[in-house]
């Protein structure tokens, strides 16, 4: 059986085994293939991981039970570690029924460490430890059985050397300065919620609204019509996008009323779409006014408007001179509600690290009563 074979596990106690392995080290390694075209959630084709010892990719299309790794997963006392975390957390809790504790993000820490915000893997392991790794099988369907050596290779290379990766961003950061606050930012990824569904009646405030300018009834329609797209969404198991496109229900909230609306879905799964934005519109249209919500966008006078833009430039000249990309610090939009309200105790810029080393001094400067 050669090498590529016997990291393809297919078995429970295989999985149990290479777990145990990842435990007695304190360290696993994360990744997953998935396909993500034609369903609500991804199917999840392999799970890699691995340690120092050895590289592994579970087959989850082979039925057995991943308890033991969604335990591993849990197990504060053992280092996850990944790149560009959230996604790959959120398919793995609904596949193994486990919400992570422990996590190290490799392209989060790359921005404590003197490189850019959101590196790609690639880039970051060639410019940080100077390893190449090849991209030949980006249009894999990696729900399709056998996989080829050549498959399983490229997907164990996303795990191989998270652990190299990872002692090489902690070096740079301790060298910086800056890894107390990078190991403050990865404490946020214990809370749970960190990688929970997106809730149905707040999914509304994620669609740019672009030039249109709603009120608060607008805001109310488009809450409500996004919150029916994504439970039918759920119900049907299609990609959203399937049952109408963020411009589409932009414009049903602008219209107030349901005329074309862009979608994938014909005949009857098409009609129940239409149906439940109406359903969704008449019920906005007789909300009580005070229940309508505020724009999740507000508007600023000139002067916060003015201060924020100094601000906001003060803090990436900052940022940059204390080895941390700017990306990670803050928005303009978080920078413009500071500025607005220094007193705001929710704005990331008033506690934890992001206060100490930017949120104190520029409230002194920048901060508008």
């Amino acid at each position: 059986m050669n090498a590529n074979a016997s990291a393809l596990i297919r078995t429970t106690p295989a999985l149990e085994e290479a777990c145990a392995a990842s435990r007695g080290e304190g360290m696993l390694s994360l990744d997953t293939e998935f396909v993500w075209t034609s369903t609500y959630r991804p199917r999840l084709g392999l799970v890699q991981f691995g340690c120092r010892a050895g590289v592994w990719a579970l087959d989850c299309q082979a039925g057995l039970h991943p308890d033991a790794l969604g335990a591993l997963v849990a197990d504060p006392a053992c280092v996850k570690i990944l790149h560009d975390c959230r996604q790959d957390l959120v398919h793995l809790r609904h596949y193994a029924g486990t919400s992570p504790k422990n996590v190290f993000d490799t392209q989060l820490a790359a921005a404590f460490a003197g490189f850019r915000a959101g590196i790609g893997l690639q880039s970051l392991l060639f410019d940080a430890i100077g390893v190449g790794l090849p991209k030949t099988e980006t249009l894999t369907d990696w729900t399709r059985r056998p996989l080829s050596d050549a498959q399983i290779e490229y997907a164990l290379d996303d795990v191989r050397y998270l652990p190299d990766l990872r002692d090489e961003l902690i070096r740079r950061s301790e060298s910086l300065g800056t890894r107390a606050w990078m190991e403050e930012e990865m404490a946020r990824f214990d809370d749970p919620g960190a990688f929970a569904d997106y809730d149905a009646d707040s999914v509304w405030k994620r669609i740019k609204t672009g030039r249109a300018r709603l009120d608060s009834r607008g805001f109310a329609i488009l809450r409500a019509v996004a919150a029916v797209r994504e439970e039918l969404a759920q119900r049907m198991n299609v990609p959203r996008g399937w049952l109408g496109d963020d411009p589409s229900l932009v414009q049903i909230a602008v219209e107030r009323r349901v005329g074309r609306f862009r979608h994938r879905l014909n005949g009857p799964q098409g009609e129940v779409a239409r149906r439940g934005y109406e359903a969704a519109l008449a019920e906005a249209l007789a909300l009580p006014e005070d229940e309508c919500p505020e724009n999740p966008r507000p508007r600023y006078i000139q002067e916060v408007v003015e201060a924020s833009d100094e601000a906001y430039a003060w803090m990436c000249a900052h940022a940059e001179s204390l080895h941390v990309d700017p990306a990670v610090v803050a928005s303009r939009a978080t920078v413009t509600a500071f500025v607005d309200n220094v007193e705001d105790d929710g704005n990331p810029l008033a506690c934890g690290w992001r206060r100490e080393a930017f949120g104190s001094e520029m409230a002194t400067r920048f901060g508008v009563d």
